[in-house]
Parts: structure tokens; sequence; C-alpha cells
């Protein structure tokens, strides 16, 4: 498709209909590169309007705008559209069908998306040309820039779908059929707009209305997407259960924690492939093992895979590991967290044979009516650990006063109480997880600089 202005947006470009659209959109303009597109969103906190000069400054290209609500002239070209998010959407719908793509790849669950998506990528670019989202771009604008700046000769498009509330996913797909569906997890996440796990389930399976699908792979681990999968034709399931197309057997006998090994093994065919990477917790094996299983549906061999993602390592606040000497290490889970992420990070650093174990947990947020519930229940997971500084409102409502527990109110007081345990404990390793607005990252960065 012809990417000038004149041909995406006819006489709302026409007094620079010759220029290319830029290859970056920007939605935040501390994101603006030099040549980038600048879109101007109106949200519930802020409207992107008022940073259209920072935009400019920073090197913006190009302004999109909403109709009306430029009243200067700009140094710069203005494209006004009456809906931006939505107007642009269609443009990029537009360019996606006439970009004759291998597959376009839709990614969505309760966790595990952003991971799987870059294990994906690993995998895949080991065969294909492929463009994925630059980080978690899983709403309508972000699926969108992403697809703006996608190279002419990309092969594979991945994309993640992310919703919060009800349509979100019916919407991205209706935008962007995916041809090939890949479903993480159903967990209780984001109830206060899913109500249920079954609400859940119903917004994440809308990815399969794409009219374009010709493979689903789903985490056949997951209760919820077995159930509904095992009716489904040219459906894969990846998991422990021997029923499983791929089956994982987790083993960590002969690699230390807190690296992960893990076996892959392909039923139908008899490949297997052992699998080690620089991730945290058994949540981490299904993201690489669902990358393995499309690539394996694609042409690529699960050794080829597991070669791929070697070097793999978790992305920043996503299970990533750091050793700020010898002899320790933290996890920095500090990006998202709910039940069942929580549950497999502190399984995980249970398991690990050290003495001196600190965990830093935040709340885990938008769990509805039973967040009390949830925090509670993950209690027993704290038998072994030394000392466990809890963050937030809800980790004080769930649980009684203990010896080994420090509760704080904000990640301010948490790091404060952090810096004595780790000048007055012998500590060998810790983990920060919590809910990302609770703003556990900045201890992160607080600890390791």
């Amino acid at each position: 498709m012809n990417m000038t202005l004149g041909n995406l947006f006819g006489d709302k470009a026409k007094n620079f209909a010759d220029l290319e659209f830029p290859s970056h959109l920007a939605t935040d303009s501390r994101d603006v590169k030099q040549g980038s597109a600048f879109i101007a969103l109106e949200g519930e906190k802020t409207d992107g309007h008022n940073y259209i000069p920072q935009a400019i400054e920073n090197g913006a290209a190009l302004i999109i705008a909403r109709t009306g609500k430029i009243t200067e002239n700009l140094n710069v070209p203005v494209i006004e559209l009456d809906n931006p998010e939505r107007d642009l959407a269609g443009v990029a719908a537009k360019k996606l069908a006439a970009h004759k793509l291998q597959e376009v790849i839709g990614v969505t669950g309760s966790v595990g998306k952003t991971t799987t998506r870059a294990a994906l990528q690993k995998v895949l670019s080991s065969r294909f040309r492929v463009h994925a989202p630059v980080r978690s771009f899983n709403t309508l604008i972000g699926c969108t820039a992403t697809i703006m700046g996608m190279p002419l000769e990309t092969e594979i498009l991945i994309l993640e779908f992310g919703a919060n509330k009800p349509g979100e996913i019916r919407e991205l797909t209706d935008y962007f059929p995916p041809t090939l569906a890949v479903l993480t997890a159903i967990e209780p996440v984001h109830l206060e707009g899913f109500k249920t796990l079954s609400g859940v389930l119903r917004e994440k399976l809308e990815i399969t209305s794409s009219p374009l699908i010709e493979s689903i792979v789903y985490n056949n681990d997951n209760a919820l997407l077995s159930e509904h999968f095992k009716y489904v034709v040219k459906s894969m399931g990846v998991g422990e259960w021997k029923d499983s197309d791929f089956v994982i057997s987790l083993d960590n006998s002969e690699y230390n924690l807190p690296a992960m090994s893990f076996v892959l093994a392909h039923r139908p065919t008899q490949e297997v492939a052992r699998f080690t990477a620089n991730v945290w917790g058994r949540h981490n094996v299904m993201p690489l093992a669902l990358a393995a299983s499309v690539g394996h549906e694609l042409g690529i061999r699960l050794q080829d895979s597991s070669d791929a993602l070697k070097d793999f390592e978790a992305l920043s606040g996503r299970g990533r590991i750091i050793f700020p000497e010898e002899g320790k290490f933290i996890v920095d889970d500090a990006y998202n967290a709910n039940p069942a992420s929580m549950k497999a990070s502190l399984e995980t650093f249970s398991r690990v044979q050290i003495s001196g174990k600190i965990a830093v947990l935040g709340d885990m947020l938008e769990l509805g009516e039973d967040k009390i519930y949830f925090h509670k229940e993950l209690e027993p997971l704290l038998d072994g650990l030394d000392k466990i500084i809890l963050v937030g409102k809800l980790w004080r409502e769930a649980l009684q006063d203990n010896e080994r527990y420090i509760f704080a109110p904000d990640w301010k007081a948490a790091l404060n109480e952090l810096r004595d345990l780790m000048n007055n404990l012998d500590w060998h390793g810790m983990l920060i997880k919590a809910s990302q607005s609770v703003g556990l990252s900045n201890i992160v960065k607080e600890i390791t600089a």
C-alpha cells in the first residue's frame, strides 16, 4: 500500500499529499523521535493536544489531531480527524489488508502476553522477517502504531491483544484479524471490568472470531481453555497434560535455579528438545513453550527454537533476573501481578535452596469484590521466607501481624524498609512483585542503580 499522506488520508492531506507517513508513531510526546508522527489522544486524566508543542520540539514531523482542536499554525503538517484513534486504526487496517503477509499472529490472555510475544519474535526471526510491538502495545492505538511502522518486507506480524473491559478484544479482532491466535491463560484479572472468570474467558475467545483464523495455539494446562478447545478443530494444546499436542516436562535437575529448564515434545511426531533460559518461575515456561509450538506449526524444528531461545531473557519487570553481586540475585517481577503469577513466583522462590530470602510484594489490583481473599490465600506461600515487605492497603487488610511481615503504605516507605534489611540481613535472594501502578519498579531502579 502506498504510504503517502494523500493516499492514506485523501483531502485531509491535500497540502502535503506526497509526503510519506513516518515510520514511527508516538502516542506520548516523550517517545517522539526525529521524524515521528505524533497522535494527540484525549484521555480521562490528560489531553495529548496540550503536548503538541513538546512533540514538535522533540522532532515530530507530523501531527494527528482531533478536528477543530488545532487553533494556531504549526510548522509541521497536521492531519485533523473526527476520531483520531479509530480513524487512524481504520487506516492501519487498510494497510494490513493490502500487505500480503504470510501470517498475522494475535496473542491474548490474562497473563504472559508480552513475554510470549517477545519469545515468538525470537523464534520466528530465525526463519522469517518479523515485525512486532516495541513494547506492550496491546490496545487499539498500540496495535495501530505497530502496523503503521511495519516495513514493506515483513512476512509475519505479531500483535498483542489486551483488554480490561468487554468488547475490546472483538474490536481489535475486527480491525486487525489474525490468521493464527495464541491464548496464554484465563485468570482472575481485570475482574472489575469482566466480573467473573467466565467473563474473562468470553472476552479472550473473541480473538477466534477472526474470519482469517487458520490455527489456534493455547495453554492446555489452563482448565477453562482446555475444556473449550478440546472440541475445536485446528487447535493445538500446550502443557504438562499428557493429551496435549505439545507436552512440557519441567526439569531443573541439571540447572540451578533461578534459570529454568524444560523439555518440550511434539506428540504426533515425537520430536523433542530441551529448552533453557534465564527466566523466572514456571509461569514463564509456558510463554517459551507456546512460542516454540507456534514456530513448529510454521515449519521451525523444536531444536531450532531451543537454539533461538538460549539467550532469551525476561523483559524488565516480567521476571528479569539481576545479579548485583556474586552469590545474590534479585527477581524484577514488578510490572504485573495477579493471583496466578504471584503464586507461581512465590512457589519458585520457595524452591530456591538458599538462606536469606526477602520478598517485596505489592497489592494485586483490579480483582473485584474478592480482592482481599485473593491476597489472603497466598499467605501459606510466604512460609520459609525470612522477611516480607507488603506494600499497599490490600495486603494490610488481608494479613494479620507477623514478626516476618513489614507493612508499608507505598513504594517509598517500602524502599526505606528494604534498605534497612539489605544492610542488616545476610540476604541472598530477593523477589519484587506487584501490579505496575503500585510502583515497585522504582524500587528495582533504586537498589540496582
